[in-house]
């Protein structure tokens, strides 16, 4: 497994959390429908803890996340999480892939097969979507100069704006 994309998606939030003012955080987005920078972090965190900690039981259910609050207020709490789950990943690195049940509250009978790999990608793919969504609130705060120009930028559209400015 190569965990080096989601080094750059967690570490590009760790920066970002580390830099950003508490009040600018945890401020309700009006653009984001109410919701803060924080609570779009907490609900990225929140998505790989669920993979992490669940697929050693050979099912993963995001619906059963914490919703933990302080993740979404308190920064310090934050960093400690990426932290965590980055060196859960490192520790992980070269291991092999294992088959599990995605279950869900829509999916409410037998469950849908899935990998863990499989479901990290989702993690890093979901994360990366609501990057963008934090990206706008920045932009709207007049902040996004605390985030780099690849931050909620999928992988793939940056290959491509890559090969197009070749």
């Amino acid at each position: 497994m190569n965990i080096n994309p989601h080094r750059i998606v967690l570490n590009d939030l760790r920066s970002l959390i580390v830099k950003i003012h508490s009040k600018a955080f945890i401020k309700k987005n009006e653009i984001l429908s109410g919701a803060s920078i924080g609570e779009h972090f907490r609900h990225i965190i929140e998505f790989y803890q669920c993979c992490l900690d669940q697929y050693k039981n050979s099912a993963v259910n995001y619906d059963l996340r914490d919703r933990n609050k302080q993740l979404e207020c308190d920064q310090s709490k934050g960093i400690i999480a990426i932290d965590t789950i980055l060196n859960s990943l490192n520790k992980m690195e070269g291991s092999d892939d294992v088959n599990l049940i995605l279950k869900s509250s829509v999916e409410h009978e037998k469950g849908v097969k899935t990998t863990f790999f499989r479901e990290l990608i989702y993690c890093m793919d979901h994360g990366i979507h609501h990057q963008s969504l934090i990206k706008i609130a920045l932009i709207d705060q007049g902040l996004d100069h605390l985030i780099n120009n690849k931050f909620g930028v999928a992988f793939s559209t940056q290959n491509y704006r890559n090969q197009c400015a070749s």
